[in-house]
């Protein structure tokens, strides 16, 4: 009997660490992971073009505009594939028309505002759900709708500093690595130095994104923990996922859709891991508060003992 109670205590030991994944998988589930991340994909095509537009626009104050947009089609192509590169190469072509004048630029802020504000209103929601244990919030009134579309656009701009800082850093890594070429082992740790630094401007986005959120969230710490954990996820879920779509024939059977169907899996699969991620900051909250309500009951619990000891009457 004691053996058994040894054992279990060691496996309840092993197994604890693995507590808030499982409690993490589960509010991402109760919440509907999947149901959000398809929604959450549908704005995001929606808000390609317009998003694109104002980022090279705002952008475009500091570096030249072809550069960038050629950058920013490299960059993304990295991640997402040629396939996913070619609809983002287009969306840019189509933003920089000529013929379309005056009035298709508002139409595009137009756009702008019901497309990118849109998605990332529709984030915000699908926070509030996983941190709400996925119960429905309340409906909104318009106040908090446009709360939110503005916030839509401090996340734009925060896509658009992260993507400055990307630029950078892949700017000088890339002039010590021309540098560093006859020295194979300083190279090779340029190119460790390159992931590490891709995997934390990952998780940067990732918390930027949870923290600029409306309503309550977990706090920063734990914000960071699932950041971090999103961040490696789809560092690996990646790799992955490009092995997939390039067995699977996505772009043939999907015909001249097949780029677009790409991009979509794409954003539904980077949409899902950072609803997970923020399910770890819920779960990771909670064994947090947890631990603290333990520690406090066992020194409420010795305060009372040594009260007790302490009002007992002594006998001469």
């Amino acid at each position: 009997m004691d053996f058994r109670a040894a054992r279990g205590a060691v496996l309840r030991r092993l197994l604890a660490p693995l507590l808030p994944v499982w409690r993490a998988f589960q509010l991402w589930n109760t919440a509907g992971g999947t149901r959000m991340s398809a929604a959450i994909s549908f704005y995001g095509i929606l808000s390609l073009a317009p998003v694109l537009l104002v980022m090279v626009a705002v952008l475009g104050w500091w570096m030249d505009r072809q550069m960038l947009q050629h950058t920013l089609v490299e960059q993304i192509g990295g991640l997402v594939g040629p396939q996913g590169a070619a609809v983002i190469e287009q969306a840019l072509s189509s933003t920089r028309e000529p013929a379309q004048g005056a009035l298709a630029t508002l139409a595009g802020f137009a756009v702008l505002l019901f497309g990118a504000t849109g998605v990332f209103g529709e984030l915000q929601e699908a926070f509030a759900r996983v941190w709400a244990d996925g119960s429905s919030t309340p409906k909104a009134n318009w106040r908090h709708t446009a709360s939110l579309r503005l916030r839509g656009v401090a996340y734009i701009l925060t896509f658009g500093f992260l993507l400055l800082v990307s630029l950078v850093v892949s700017t000088v890594l890339s002039i010590f690595s021309g540098w560093a070429g006859s020295y194979g082992l300083l190279e090779a740790g340029l190119r460790v130095l390159n992931e590490v630094l891709s995997l934390a401007l990952c998780a940067a986005l990732f918390v930027a994104l949870m923290r600029l959120s409306a309503g309550h969230k977990p706090a920063l710490r734990s914000l960071v923990i699932g950041g971090v954990v999103g961040a490696v996820l789809f560092a690996v879920g990646r790799q992955l996922l490009t092995l997939y779509l390039a067995r699977a024939a996505v772009v043939s059977a999907y015909g001249a859709a097949g780029s677009l169907v790409v991009l979509l899996f794409w954003i539904y699969f980077s949409a899902g891991v950072l609803l997970f991620g923020a399910a770890v900051a819920k779960a990771g909250e909670e064994a947090r508060h947890k631990r603290v309500a333990a520690r406090q009951a066992k020194a409420q619990q010795a305060h009372e003992r040594s009260s007790f000891w302490q009002r007992r009457p002594r006998w001469h």
